[in-house]
């Protein structure tokens, strides 16, 4: 990997192919190998860009209270990047709204898969599911083997999901960066008080919203708003699916994303 020191830390990046500019952000969960199977199909026609969040994989712990941001810019700048499509997953798809809400003239459009929201505080009237208490108390007591267990149950299978909707290997990659980064992290970072809802409607440009019928409650309510507060939003919801799209269905996904390019870039 390369290394870009920037004025908040020094991130990991990789370059892969050529042509457009296709940036992946990656969930809090994983870290930029969690894109692998879209940048082997991307790179014959674009030009892929991962890299690890700051307080991910291989880059440094995150400063308190930045703004991931611009860490996004500094590395777009560095590598001479004028626009990009940006595609993220979860907390990367929260990184990628913040990001064209702060610098709308890099962003030339948007994928996000299970994403999140800055600021998005949805009134959700079901109950809490007890999976999600065992998780929290399994984070508490830093249980590692509990937490890689319960984090694939409720996110990569889904609560209501079937194990046999992800391949092996996804499943098995998905606990190596897991528990990689509960080993080397061993805390979420810490984003500085963020708010984008207010800022959804002034953003000009397509962003297409992939979410999986399977996914959590909140990404569930993320995704509807989205849907009816951005000016330019595509909505694709996809069955059997939990909160990764990229990982759970990757052949069809990939389908959507390289024609989401080809539309987005004539």
């Amino acid at each position: 990997m390369n290394e870009l020191v920037t004025r908040q830390g020094a991130i990991q990046y990789e370059v892969t192919g050529g042509g457009p500019t296709v940036l992946f952000l990656h969930s809090a969960l994983a870290d930029h190998r969690q894109w692998c199977v879209q940048v082997d199909a991307l790179s014959h026609d674009y030009r892929c860009i991962t890299y690890d969040l700051l307080g991910y994989g291989s880059s440094d712990n995150a400063s308190d209270n930045y703004d991931p941001a611009d860490t996004l810019l500094a590395l777009l700048d560095h590598l001479e990047v004028g626009t990009v499509t940006l595609v993220g997953s979860s907390l990367g798809g929260s990184v990628s709204i913040h990001a064209a809400t702060r610098y709308p003239d890099r962003i030339r459009s948007i994928v996000l898969a299970g994403t999140g929201l800055f600021g998005f505080q949805p009134v959700l009237n079901a109950p809490e599911p007890a999976i999600y208490r065992e998780y929290e108390a399994a984070l508490a007591g830093h249980d590692i083997d509990r937490l890689v267990d319960l984090a694939e149950a409720i996110w990569l299978v889904g609560i209501d999901g079937s194990e046999q909707h992800v391949s092996q290997a996804n499943r098995e990659a998905f606990r190596r960066m897991y528990r990689e980064f509960l080993n080397n992290h061993g805390d979420f970072a810490y984003y500085r008080d963020m708010d984008d809802t207010d800022a959804l409607g002034d953003l000009d440009m397509p962003v297409m919203v992939v979410v999986g019928d399977n996914d959590t409650a909140f990404c569930l309510a993320a995704a509807d708003y989205l849907e009816q507060t951005l000016p330019r939003a595509t909505i694709v919801r996809m069955p059997d699916v939990a909160h990764f799209p990229n990982l759970s269905k990757p052949q069809e996904f990939n389908e959507l994303l390289l024609k989401w390019l080809k539309n987005t870039h004539e």
